[in-house]
């Protein structure tokens, strides 16, 4: 019985753990995402568009009426080494 009681023991246990890691995974999607916006933000203002001008922008490229230069996405992606720290950071 001693060993029943010790597995229902270990379960409540790794219960517990199971619940405090799902609270600390709901907080860092959380963070994620307020930092993404932020980032978004941080861009819009950077190209400094009023209101208008933006939701055209958006709607011309959205709909296909604009598209980026060729090679464009590539390039923005090697100028930004914060986009290889974030990667390495989550292999562990």
């Amino acid at each position: 019985m001693a060993t029943v009681e010790k597995i229902r023991k270990d379960i409540e246990k790794t219960k517990e753990k199971i619940f405090a890691q799902q609270k600390r995974l709901r907080e860092l999607e959380a963070q994620l995402t307020e930092e993404e916006n932020l980032e978004i933000v941080r861009m819009v203002k950077a190209v400094r568009m009023d209101n208008k001008e933006l939701t055209a922008f958006l709607k011309a490229y959205a709909s296909g009426l604009i598209t980026l230069p060729d090679g464009m996405m590539e390039a923005e992606a090697a100028s930004d080494p914060d986009d290889d720290m974030e990667d390495s950071d989550h292999e562990e």
